[in-house]
C-alpha cells in the first residue's frame, strides 16, 4: 500500500511538473498584459498596439466583447490552442454573460523555429467565429505577411478581420471601415480541410454501418437479438475553466479588465 501511494505521488509530481511552465506563461501574461496586448517577442509595432487599444475600447463599450493579442515564445512547443484555451480562462477575456471575448494567439519556439497562430473565440462568439471561418482569417489575412516576416501587419490585419465578424454579429459600427475584411471572409464559403476530415470521418462510419446491414441482414431474426453498434461521438472541452470572480475586474493599470469570459478551446490555428 505504502509503494501503491508513493507511486501515485510520483505521477502526480511528474504531471504538475510537465503542467508548470504553461502555468507560469499564463501568469506572466496576466501580470504583464496592457492595452489588450502582450508582446513578448517584440513583434508588434507602435501602430498595430494603438489599433488594437483603440478598437478594443470603443467595441468593449458598446458589446462587452474584448480580443486580446499576444505573442510568446514557447519553448516547450505547446499547442497552440490548448495553450490558449488556457491563457483565455485565465484572463477570462470578454463579457462574462455573453463569453465574448477573443484571444489572438502567436506563438514561436526560438529553439526549432516553428511558429503557430491560432485565433480562439468565447463560448459566445463560436457560431460567429466557427472554426472554418477563423481559419479563412488567417489563411486570407494573416500567413502570407507571416511568411514574408511582417508578422505586424499580418497580427493587424487579422485583428481587423475579427473586429469585422464582431461587428457584425452585434450590428454595430466602430470607427474605421471593416466591410472589405466582412467581405473577404464571407464570400468563401466552400469546403476547408476540417471540412473534408468531417465529411470522410461520417462516410466511413456510415458505410461500416450499412455494410454491416446488408451482409448480415439475418442477425436480427436469429435467436440472439438485435444487434447494437455503438459509435464515437465528439464532445467540446474546457481548459481551467470555473465559477471563481476572484480574477474578474482585475486591472493592469493599462487598458484591459478582463469580464469573467470563457472559451471551450473553439477557433483555429496554423503552423508555419
Amino acid at each position: 500500500m505504502k509503494k501503491a501511494k508513493i507511486i501515485k505521488l510520483n505521477i502526480i509530481f511528474i504531471v504538475l511538473f510537465c503542467l508548470f511552465p504553461s502555468f507560469a506563461k499564463a501568469d506572466s501574461i496576466y501580470d504583464g498584459i496592457r492595452d489588450y496586448c502582450y508582446d513578448e517577442l517584440s513583434i508588434i509595432d507602435d501602430d498595430t498596439k494603438d489599433n488594437i487599444k483603440k478598437t478594443n475600447l470603443e467595441l468593449e463599450s458598446k458589446t462587452g466583447s474584448q480580443i486580446v493579442v499576444a505573442t510568446l515564445n514557447n519553448p516547450d512547443g505547446l499547442e497552440g490552442m490548448d495553450y490558449g484555451s488556457e491563457i483565455f480562462n485565465k484572463l477570462k477575456i470578454g463579457d462574462k454573460q455573453k463569453d465574448n471575448g477573443i484571444l489572438i494567439l502567436f506563438l514561436e519556439n526560438k529553439n526549432t523555429g516553428q511558429r503557430e497562430i491560432s485565433i480562439i473565440p468565447g463560448y459566445g462568439l463560436e457560431g460567429k467565429l466557427n472554426d472554418a471561418k477563423v481559419g479563412r482569417i488567417i489563411d486570407y489575412f494573416m500567413l502570407d505577411y507571416f511568411k514574408q516576416g511582417d508578422y505586424s501587419k499580418g497580427i493587424n490585419e487579422g485583428f481587423n478581420a475579427v473586429v469585422g465578424q464582431v461587428i457584425d454579429e452585434y450590428g454595430i459600427e466602430l470607427t474605421g471601415d471593416y466591410a472589405y475584411y466582412q467581405d473577404k471572409v464571407n464570400e468563401d464559403n466552400g469546403l476547408t480541410f476540417t471540412d473534408i476530415i468531417i465529411m470522410l470521418f461520417i462516410f466511413i462510419i456510415f458505410s461500416r454501418l450499412l455494410s454491416r446491414l446488408v451482409i448480415r441482414p439475418s442477425s436480427y431474426y436469429r435467436g440472439r437479438g438485435r444487434r447494437n453498434y455503438n459509435y464515437p461521438y465528439w464532445t467540446g472541452g474546457s481548459f481551467g475553466s470555473d465559477d471563481d470572480d476572484s480574477w474578474s475586474g482585475w486591472s493592469s493599470g493599462g487598458g484591459f479588465s478582463g469580464g469573467g469570459g470563457s472559451t471551450g478551446g473553439g477557433g483555429a490555428s496554423r503552423k508555419f
